[in-house]
């Protein structure tokens, strides 16, 4: 079977087929730690885990990289807020509480986990790059990227140049030194006593969606499979980093596959620190158990938008129990037994445009079919390695809650 995937650029469902054959690069974007995060980044995180062990399921030699963005507004702005307190500060405090909820719910550690403070000769190597090709422009210090010059700018979001500029637009910004209105910033002066550094265009810093081009070009080349990411980020950032990368390194597509997980609200709103309606994952893993949360994170499709209300894991309490009880129970399959209808159908699902949902509904039903004595030779076994694929915990899937911090 082939693994077939959707990707928001032309918006349908495709085989899978890597840069490499045999090989799958993935990057994700990651969290900016300028506070704590929640239940939202849970299931983004927790949903592109169960998508890269599949894919390594499937037989691909997977690299996964998830940056850090340790540099843009939010970060200055908490730190002037608390006094003058170094960014660096912030941003390991909250990381580190970050990635503390991502070992408990058992998400394999990155194979790269790039900081973009740490990755400024390459944001002024690609910013130049970008300069010289002519595509983009200097004004005092500040770099635009100009938006015209890409003839294919609005594909991701399949919009043209007049309905994007109708979006709101984090990224627009300086709007009186620009060209274009979707013109962007790649490097930008700072004030006073911000956090800056020497670049050929004067002291500054990064503008935001050049970092991720930079990161996933050092990391993973100049090409990748898979570019994940919150549906939030469609448009700027996203759109932005596709003209970055094909400006600046040449191949096309720079990505083959964009895939978007949807927004987790709370009663219907969606969650955010600006709401202030914050569920957070460690303090529902003080009353469920860590599997009990990743299973409710894979109950909803990556695309859709998950709507979380108090209730919903008791809801799963049930389920969960007795995939854990039939994880557990005798799994004896014979050395060259060929793949069990389970198995089959499992990866149908699967290979189906990741539908995980449908995947548990057929676990859960081959799990009652275990307790109750009554499956076929080899189901138990099958049941526990796809749910340890799912990456849990109690079905011996590896990873930090397993004590293999490895990526």
């Amino acid at each position: 079977m082939t693994l077939r995937l959707y990707s928001a650029l032309g918006r349908e469902i495709r085989d899978f087929r890597p840069v490499t054959p045999g090989r799958a690069s993935m990057y994700v974007c990651g969290v900016t730690p300028y506070d704590v995060t929640h239940l939202g980044h849970a299931f983004s995180y927790v949903q592109f885990d169960t998508l890269r062990r599949y894919l390594v399921y499937k037989g691909f030699n997977t690299r996964y990289v998830q940056n850090v963005t340790d540099i843009d507004d939010d970060m200055i702005m908490v730190s002037k807020r608390q006094g003058g307190r170094p960014i660096a500060e912030i941003r390991d405090e909250n990381d580190a509480i970050f990635r503390a909820d991502l070992d408990r719910l058992n998400v394999l550690r990155p194979h790269a986990y790039p900081y973009a403070t740490d990755h400024i000769p390459e944001i002024i190597e690609a910013t130049a790059k970008l300069i010289e090709n002519g595509n983009a422009y200097v004004v005092g210090g500040d770099v635009f990227f100009e938006a015209a010059t890409f003839d294919r700018y609005g594909a991701l979001n399949g919009l043209s140049f007049d309905a994007l500029g109708k979006l709101e637009n984090p990224e627009s910004k300086r709007a009186e030194k620009k060209r274009g209105h979707l013109d962007f910033l790649l490097w930008q002066e700072v004030d006073p006593g911000d956090p800056s550094w020497d670049s050929p265009w004067g002291p500054g810093r990064p503008g935001w969606s050049i970092e991720c081009t930079a990161m996933s070009v050092k990391h993973l080349g100049a090409q990748i499979d898979i570019h994940g990411g919150g549906s939030d980020l469609i448009y700027p950032h996203h759109e932005n980093e596709i003209a970055q990368a094909e400006c600046a390194y040449g191949p096309a597509p720079f990505c083959g596959h964009w895939l978007h997980n949807g927004m987790l609200q709370l009663d219907s709103v969606k969650m955010s620190k600006s709401l202030g309606n914050l569920v957070l994952a460690r303090v529902l893993m003080q009353t469920y158990e860590p599997d009990h949360l990743r299973l409710y994170l894979l109950n909803t499709h990556l695309r859709k938008d998950a709507n979380y209300h108090s209730g919903d894991l008791d809801a799963l309490t049930a389920r969960y129990e007795r995939l854990k009880a039939a994880a557990s129970a005798q799994a004896v399959q014979p050395a060259g037994a060929p793949a069990s209808p389970l198995q089959r159908a499992f990866e149908a699902e699967m290979d189906n445009d990741f539908q995980a949902p449908a995947a548990l509904d057929l676990l859960d039903q081959a799990a009652s079919r275990v307790l109750a004595g009554t499956a076929p030779d080899g189901e138990a076994a099958a049941l526990r390695e796809a749910l340890a694929t799912m990456g849990f915990a109690f079905a011996g899937g590896r990873g930090p809650a397993t004590g293999d911090l490895n990526p």
